[in-house]
């Protein structure tokens, strides 16, 4: 969660930037003078400098009272906005995929428990480093699409006994620019021999390979395009997976995890990142100016489109609801109200010290108000929540929300 928090509002810092130079304002705003009390303070909406950004980086800007709700175990706070990014959000991004792998991993489970076969299939594409993201993932998306349609697909299906799929796009940074590939689970009738897969592989390369060189004038060869392995029946990934995980959680680590959780991953290779690594202030062969001119590409190249979807009526097959990226994040808030923060502290710990509202959270979750109130002034409310209830470890998520 530290690290989140930081992420974000370095985020957001960039993304305001960009928002203020696109308007033809300095990248920075000066103060200005409050007409009625005659003191200097940050530009609001009204005033000349003031530049609306979008909605990304406006995630956790006070809307309206600031509580900090507690249940016993998380925390999390209202009066907020919340952004419902999953691409580009480092706090709601965890919040969404970790329920998303929990769907995922949900279907995946009921599935082999009824006797039919997975397979992992990885699906990438040669670039350079001038290819803009959103070029990159237009040749991507529309490759896989076209994957999908015809009488090749519908003999494919039949020969291999596929009867639904789940979609995930994950995008790193490396030394030949940006990286964007699918991971896609195939569910089929039952398992499939390890030279069956194979073969597999070989058809669908043969397909991919022409559709990414109409897209994109490169041709993936057999090796680096196409990559599929089968699934263990218990559901998870193979250990080669598990390389690419950034949070210590091996042990969990399963087809939910490695569709949906690309931010708690690093990338392969010393000179490789995830989006979300560019916010960090580690040194490394990138300059902050190189970092920051990425970060906003990548956050306006991903806005809109979908990271993670499943084939016509494999949700309603498995019982798993059709939930928004905002409906997500609802649902994993509902704490009762606990503490009223002070809202010009909170906008000052938000602009200066967001380690500090992590902190807040922690201190909440443990249940020590005194510390709250150090951190983040405000008022106590006495209720009695009852006695702490650990998450339900199959309901529950694999991984901890963020607050």
């Amino acid at each position: 969660r530290r690290t989140r928090y930081q992420r974000r509002s370095r985020g957001q810092e960039w993304m305001i930037r960009h928002a203020r130079t696109a308007a033809g304002k300095s990248a920075v705003a000066d103060d200005v003078l409050d007409q009625e009390t005659g003191e200097l303070r940050r530009p609001r909406a009204g005033d000349e400098q003031w530049v609306r950004p979008d909605r990304l980086a406006r995630c956790s800007w006070r809307v309206g009272e600031v509580g900090v709700h507690a249940d016993g175990h998380l925390a999390h706070f209202s009066g907020t906005e919340r952004c419902g990014s999953i691409w580009a959000c480092p706090v709601c991004s965890a919040v969404i995929r970790s329920e998303r792998a929990r769907e995922i991993q949900h279907a995946v489970t009921e599935h082999t428990a009824k006797g039919g076969g997975l397979l992992l299939v990885t699906l990438t594409m040669r670039h350079h480093k001038r290819q803009p993201l959103a070029d990159t993932l237009d040749g991507l998306l529309k490759s896989w699409q076209k994957i999908l349609r015809g009488k090749a697909w519908t003999t494919t299906k039949d020969r291999y006994g596929i009867n639904g799929y789940l979609r995930s796009v994950e995008v790193t940074y490396g030394e030949n620019g940006w990286h964007p590939h699918i991971h896609a689970v195939l569910f089929l009738d039952e398992q499939i021999s390890a030279q069956a897969a194979e073969t597999l592989g070989d058809e669908l390369h043969g397909r991919w390979a022409r559709y990414v060189m109409a897209a994109t004038g490169k041709m993936p060869d057999r090796k680096h395009g196409v990559d599929v392995q089968r699934v263990s029946d218990d559901g998870k990934v193979v250990a080669s997976y598990l390389a690419k995980m950034q949070d210590d959680h091996a042990h969990t680590w399963d087809v939910g995890a490695e569709l949906a959780r690309s931010d708690v991953k690093t990338a392969r290779g010393s000179r490789s990142l995830v989006p979300f690594e560019l916010l960090d202030v580690a040194a490394d062969h990138l300059s902050a100016d190189e970092k920051r001119a990425l970060w906003v590409e990548y956050a306006r190249a991903t806005k809109g489109r979908r990271a993670i979807t499943w084939s016509k009526g494999l949700k309603a097959r498995y019982e798993v609801q059709e939930r928004t990226d905002d409906q997500i994040i609802e649902d994993t808030e509902r704490a009762p109200l606990r503490y009223v923060a002070d809202g010009q502290a909170y906008d000052a710990l938000r602009r200066r010290d967001p380690l500090r509202l992590a902190l807040v959270l922690e201190a909440a979750e443990a249940e020590d108000w005194d510390q709250v109130a150090r951190l983040l002034p405000g008022a106590l409310l006495r209720i009695d929540i009852g006695p702490r209830v650990p998450p339900d470890p199959v309901a529950g998520s694999a991984f901890p929300r963020a607050g």
